[in-house]
């Protein structure tokens, strides 16, 4: 019996462990970038909006913000690849389809654009009012500029809405219409004037 411990002992002994192969540093990979859409997603979830998935694209994100003073905005984000600019629209202000006061339209719309902090109101070729803001899309989109710019915009839509409606001839309680919202479907965005 001591004879086969010695063996075994023995035996144990000679076996060689494998040699330890070399440990790979784990390489930590970037997170994937992500879309411009996808992006704006995020933030607009941030923000407290809605995407309406149906209407955005890869490069336009239709959204929807409800205004804590009450009401919708429409907003229109938008990445230009080809001009190299990030748009921000809003429109359902009205049509100047019609409209006799044209000039006192256009007067408030100019002082409102001196007024206001960032972008600026304008009609387009269908005659529709919008709220407009444009960046250089090689500055980055992030959190905290998007946020300023959102924020800022659906501030001065509410603010300035029932004015414009006023001198439409509208009522400014009314709701959005198909017609108005006919934009945010748009490939596009509108065409300067």
């Amino acid at each position: 019996m001591a004879v086969a411990v010695a063996l075994a002992c023995q035996a144990s002994a000679q076996q060689v462990e494998p040699p330890k192969q070399a440990e790979q540093p784990k390489v930590s990979r970037p997170a994937p970038r992500l879309t411009f859409a996808d992006r704006v997603k995020q933030y607009l979830q941030q923000v407290g909006a809605t995407v309406d998935a149906g209407k955005s694209t890869a490069d336009m994100v239709v959204s929807n913000y409800f205004d804590p003073k009450g009401g919708k905005i429409t907003v229109v984000v938008v990445n230009d690849r080809r001009k190299n600019l990030v748009g921000f629209y809003i429109y359902n202000f009205g049509s100047l389809k019609g409209v006799t006061s044209r000039d006192e339209i256009y007067k408030y719309l100019l002082s409102t654009n001196d007024a206001i902090t960032i972008g600026s109101f304008f009609v387009d070729g269908d005659e529709d009012i919008g709220y407009k803001y444009l960046m250089n899309s090689a500055q980055p989109l992030s959190m905290s500029l998007f946020d300023a710019v959102y924020i800022t915009m659906t501030t001065v839509a509410r603010e300035r809405r029932p004015e414009i409606r006023r001198l439409l001839g509208l009522s400014s309680k009314k709701e959005e219409s198909p017609s108005e919202v006919k934009k945010a479907a748009e490939e596009k965005p509108p065409e300067r004037r």
